[in-house]
């Protein structure tokens, strides 16, 4: 993986030991899109790249459907053992199926352009994309619109009856996720001088 020459090596979390830093990095640098990024532990858990269907979602023509989303807020900020002041709020964005969004590019793109691009998703390479591969029973191969991001409070996520976990993120694949929101929302690099 090799998104824009980030260096993730300055960014292996401290908590790990040096083994476990050395085995993250390498699982990085031969990232492929059949690597395992998923585990089924955490099952009671809500933490920052959980995958749930039964999510809400609302659309701007006031829509209301239930949607299989990623867990995009931090995991101690929806923690609810926190002592909170005013309500917390989830953030989440939809996973889109990525047959579905390769047939839509086949009515913009030659097949050869969408090729190319399936490919550099599958390799991770769009800064505004997540791709996570089907992993178990009722997945398929999705990804992640990072500027689909929708926010509802706590509560409501909590009482949703319908919703269910699917799967977690392993270490590899949380480390993925934390590069993707990185590059996306926050590029320190971005080029522009503001004065």
């Amino acid at each position: 993986m090799d998104i824009a020459g980030f260096d993730y090596k300055e960014f292996l979390p401290y908590y790990l030991t040096e083994e476990q830093k050395r085995g993250l990095a390498s699982a990085l640098k031969d990232y492929s899109g059949r690597s395992n990024i998923f585990t089924q532990a955490f099952q009671g858990e809500v933490f920052q790249g959980d995958c749930w269907e039964g999510i809400p979602h609302i659309t701007l023509s006031g829509r209301k459907d239930n949607i299989q989303a990623i867990i995009l807020s931090n995991t101690c900020d929806i923690d609810q053992t926190n002592v909170r002041h005013a309500p917390v709020h989830v953030s989440y964005a939809p996973l889109i199926d990525l047959a579905a969004y390769e047939k839509m590019l086949l009515s913009k793109l030659s097949e050869q352009e969408v090729n190319d691009k399936i490919l550099a998703i599958r390799a991770q390479h769009i800064t505004n994309l997540i791709y996570l591969p089907a992993s178990v029973e009722g997945t398929v191969d999705s990804i992640v619109m990072l500027d689909m991001v929708t926010s509802i409070p706590y509560k409501a996520f909590e009482a949703q009856a319908e919703k269910r976990k699917i799967r977690s993120l392993n270490q590899l694949g949380f480390y993925l996720l934390s590069f993707k929101l990185s590059i996306h929302f926050c590029r320190m690099h971005e080029a522009v001088y503001r004065g």
